[in-house]
C-alpha cells in the first residue's frame, strides 16, 4: 500500500516530485522512493505489508527498460509468479509491485485484467518514452491525473499532490459542483478541481495514445441465472481467505450486521491469530456497538467498540475534508480508522456487499425503484401524475425516462431544487449529467432495478463509499481491504438477476442462504446500517448552529448559491434527511474552498505536519 504520484514533462525535476511526495506522506510513511530522469519523475511512498524490506519502490526489470510505482495489493501476485518464472522471469524481490512489472513486459496492458487486487499503478518505459496508468477493476484504490498548458502530465494518488505543479491551481470546477449538490458524489473523470480528473475503473490510460482505455467491464446480467449456494460460500471464503495475506497484523470492521459479520466469520477462521475488530458508536439510541459485541463474542475475536462525539466531529472536520478533498459528510470513518491503527495495519471491511448481494430493497431509493418499474409495465402510467404530488409526482412523470426517473429518485436536488439554490443557470450541467447516465446505464434491455443496481456499483460505490473509505484510512496510514471486491465474488455475483437476492422486501437472499449456519442468528435480524449517522439529529446541536451561520455569512457560499433560497430550507431541516444533507454538503463546500482555494490548509496544523509552517 503506497502513495504514487509523479510528471512526465518539462517540470519534472527533483523540487516538484519532492512537494508531491511530501504533501500525500501519510499514505506511505515507511518508505519513499523516486525516479527522475529527463521529463519524468516518478515517486513511491510505501505503507509496507508485503516483503517488508525488500519491498522498495520504484523497481525495475532486468534490463531496467520498464520501471514501476504501485498503490494497492495484488492478492494472486503468488500464482502470477509462478507463471512468470516459468516463462524466464527473473525476480529480486517477495514484492507484488514486482508481478506488475514482470507481468507488463510478459502481456503488456493485458496484464492488468489478469490482476485480483486493488491497484493504482504507474509504469514508465524508459526506451518508448511512454507512460502507463491503470486502475483497478472496482476502483478501490484512487488515481487522478491533469494535463497542464505546457502539455506536462502529472498524476498522483491524492489531487493535492497534483495541486504542488505550478500549472495546476486550485479552482472550482462548477459543474463537479453540480453534480455533488446533487448526488453527494461526483461520477465518472470529474472532480470538484478544474482540470484535474480521475482515471475511472477498469481503465489504462496511455501517454503514447493520449486515450484511456476499458481492460475490464462488469459481466451483463444473465436471464435467470442464479448460482449455486455452495458456490457463493466458497467464493466468500475464498476472497476473505485471500486477502489476509500480510506480513503485519490484519484486523477487520465489525457492525454486527450481515457483510462485516460475514467478513469475520471467514477472517477468524483462516487469520491465523486472535483477529482484532472494531466498532463505532455515536451515542444514539441506533448504534451498534452491542450487536457487534455479540458478533466478536461468537466469533471469539479481540474486540474493541468505543463512542464518538458530536463536538470532536465538529472540531476534526476541515482535518477531514483535507484529507477527503471533496466536501462530504460521511467522513465519520475517520474515527474508527484512527483507533484501528494503534492496533493493526491492515483491517478489511465489508463494503460491496449491498451493491453484489442487493442489499438495500428497504431503503427509501429502491422502495421507488420498484414501485417505478411496475408502474413502467402500466400502459399510460404517465397519466397517474395527475393524481400525485411532491416527490412522487416528479417520479410519475418521468417513467417514459428511465435516467431522468432514476436521478429524480436518488436525488432531492436534481430537475427541482437545481433551478433554485444555485445562483447561476445549470441547465447544461443537468442535461450532461442526465445523458451521461443514460448512455452509460440505460439503453440496454435489462429491468429497470436491475439497471440501478449497475449504476449504483459503478458510481455511488466508487465515487462516494470507496472514495471516502480510502481517504480517512490513508490518513491514518492504515491499509483497508474489501474482501466483497474480490474479482471472484464479482465474477460470480454480476450477472445474477436482483429478483435472487430479493424476496418479500428481504435482500442479500443469496448470502443470507450461503451464511445460514455460519453466523449468529441475530445477524441475520438486524436491520441495514452500517456505520452509519443520524445526522438529522445532529442538526439541533452545534453543527447545525454553524451551519446555519455559515450559510447567512460565507462569501463562497453566496458566490455560489441563492442564500435567500437557501435560508427558506432551513425552517424544513429538522424534519428531513434530504434538507440536511443539502445544507450539509453546501457548509462542507465552504471549508473545502477556504482550505484548497483559499490555501487555508496551512492552518490545519498536526493534519498536515510535513507541510505546515
Amino acid at each position: 500500500m503506497c502513495g504514487i504520484g509523479g510528471c512526465i514533462g518539462i517540470h519534472s525535476d527533483y523540487g516538484l516530485i519532492k512537494k508531491m511526495s511530501d504533501l500525500i506522506r501519510h499514505r506511505g510513511p515507511d518508505d519513499h522512493g523516486e525516479y527522475i530522469d529527463k521529463g519524468v519523475g516518478l515517486f513511491s511512498n510505501r505503507l509496507s505489508i508485503i516483503d517488508l524490506e525488500g519491498g522498495h519502490q520504484p523497481i525495475f526489470n532486468e534490463d531496467e527498460s520498464l520501471v514501476i510505482v504501485f498503490n494497492g495489493e495484488i492478492y494472486n501476485f503468488p500464482e502470477l509468479k509462478d507463471d512468470l518464472q516459468k516463462r524466464g522471469h527473473k525476480f529480486k524481490t517477495r514484492a507484488d509491485t514486482e508481478v506488475i512489472l514482470h507481468g507488463f513486459e510478459e502481456y503488456g496492458p493485458k496484464v492488468f485484467a489478469m490482476l485480483n487486487g486493488m491497484f493504482a499503478i504507474a509504469l514508465w518505459d524508459l526506451k518508448q518514452k511512454r507512460l502507463v496508468l491503470a486502475r483497478d477493476r472496482a476502483g478501490i484504490k484512487p488515481l487522478y491525473y491533469s494535463r497542464t498548458k505546457s502539455g506536462d502530465l502529472v498524476f498522483c494518488s491524492e489531487v493535492k499532490g497534483i495541486l504542488a505543479h505550478p500549472e495546476v491551481p486550485a479552482k472550482v470546477d462548477t459543474e463537479g459542483l453540480y453534480d455533488l449538490v446533487s448526488l453527494y458524489y461526483i461520477p465518472f473523470e470529474r472532480t470538484l478541481f478544474s482540470g484535474v480528473f480521475k482515471l475511472l475503473p477498469g481503465h489504462y490510460f496511455d501517454s503514447a495514445t493520449g486515450e484511456s482505455v476499458a481492460f475490464w467491464s462488469p459481466p451483463k446480467t444473465r436471464p435467470n441465472f442464479c448460482p449455486d449456494v455452495k458456490d457463493v460460500k466458497d467464493a466468500l471464503e475464498q476472497s476473505v481467505k485471500r486477502q489476509l495475506i500480510s506480513d503485519v497484523e490484519v484486523g477487520s470492521y465489525l457492525s454486527g450486521g450481515l457483510d462485516t459479520s460475514t467478513v469475520v466469520a471467514f477472517a477468524s477462521k483462516h487469520y491465523p491469530h486472535k483477529l482484532k475488530t472494531f466498532c463505532m458508536g455515536f451515542g444514539h439510541d441506533d448504534d451498534e456497538l452491542e450487536d457487534a459485541k455479540r458478533v466478536a463474542e461468537y466469533f471469539g475475536t479481540e474486540h474493541y467498540g468505543f463512542t464518538i462525539t458530536d463536538r470532536a466531529s465538529l472540531d476534526l472536520y476541515p482535518r477531514m475534508i483535507w484529507h477527503s478533498e471533496q466536501p462530504k459528510l460521511n467522513t465519520y470513518s475517520w474515527f474508527v480508522d484512527e483507533f484501528a491503527r494503534k492496533h493493526v495495519k491492515v483491517c478489511l471491511s465489508g463494503l460491496g456487499g449491498d451493491e453484489l448481494f442487493f442489499g438495500y430493497p428497504t431503503s427509501s431509493r429502491y422502495i421507488a425503484f420498484q414501485q417505478a418499474q411496475r408502474l413502467m409495465k402500466i400502459p399510460a402510467a404517465s397519466i397517474l401524475s395527475a393524481f400525485a404530488g411532491g416527490k412522487r409526482k416528479k417520479v410519475l412523470s418521468s417513467l417514459g425516462d428511465r435516467a431522468k426517473t432514476y436521478l429524480t429518485t436518488i436525488s432531492p436536488v436534481f430537475g427541482s431544487l437545481d433551478d433554485h439554490v444555485f445562483k447561476n443557470n445549470i441547465s447544461e450541467y443537468r442535461e450532461n449529467l442526465h445523458n451521461r447516465i443514460e448512455k452509460e446505464f440505460f439503453t440496454d434491455s435489462d429491468l429497470f432495478v436491475q439497471q440501478t443496481v449497475h449504476a449504483e456499483f459503478r458510481t455511488k460505490l466508487v465515487d462516494d463509499f470507496l472514495s471516502i473509505d480510502d481517504a480517512m484510512c490513508m490518513a491514518h496510514s492504515l491499509e483497508n481491504r474489501v474482501p466483497l471486491l474480490d474479482n471472484q465474488l464479482i465474477d460470480l455475483m454480476s450477472p445474477v438477476e436482483y429478483r435472487f437476492n430479493h424476496e418479500d422486501s428481504v435482500g442479500k437472499v443469496l448470502l443470507r442462504k450461503a451464511m445460514k449456519g455460519t453466523l449468529p442468528e441475530e445477524s441475520f435480524r438486524k436491520p441495514k446500517q452500517g456505520f452509519s449517522l443520524n445526522i438529522v439529529k445532529w442538526w439541533s446541536g452545534e453543527l447545525g448552529d454553524e451551519i446555519r451561520k455559515t450559510i447567512s455569512d460565507s462569501e463562497t457560499v453566496r458566490q455560489y448559491f441563492d442564500v435567500n433560497e437557501l435560508k427558506s430550507l432551513i425552517p424544513k431541516a429538522g424534519e428531513s434527511y434530504s434538507i440536511v444533507s443539502l445544507l450539509w454538503h453546501i457548509y462542507a463546500f465552504h471549508v473545502w474552498y477556504g482550505i484548497f482555494v483559499n490555501g487555508e490548509w496551512q492552518k490545519l496544523g498536526e493534519a498536515v505536519p510535513h507541510v505546515a509552517g
